[in-house]
């Protein structure tokens, strides 16, 4: 082997070496990504485990809030119908009175 060829396969190496570190840098920030990407799920699945929690808590007041708007609504029903038959009481004891007075006294 001449000394051309030396040179070249030393250029060759020198290339592969800087190729190699490269590579293995690159290696380097890749698993410090990942490092991060897999904190950040634990983090993002603790939250998502907390946010079920209370959302499963909130499933039973939905449910008590819903028959309490029911009960509500049955309440107002009952109520304007209770409304409805005083005031129809009333115009009924005025009418009454209204005769009675118009009525001449008998003695």
């Amino acid at each position: 082997m001449d000394l051309a060829q030396y040179e070249l396969l030393e250029t060759h190496i020198i290339r592969l070496i800087q190729a190699y570190e490269r590579v293995k840098t690159e290696n380097n920030r890749l698993g410090q990504q990942v490092h991060h990407l897999q904190h950040t799920v634990a983090s993002q699945q603790q939250e998502l485990e907390r946010l079920q929690r209370e959302y499963d808590a909130l499933l039973p007041l939905r449910a008590k809030m819903n028959v309490l708007q029911q009960e509500r609504g049955i309440i107002q029903q009952k109520l304007q119908q209770m409304l409805s038959a005083i005031e129809w009481l009333e115009e009924r004891t005025h009418i009454e009175d209204d005769a009675k007075r118009q009525q001449p006294m008998s003695d």
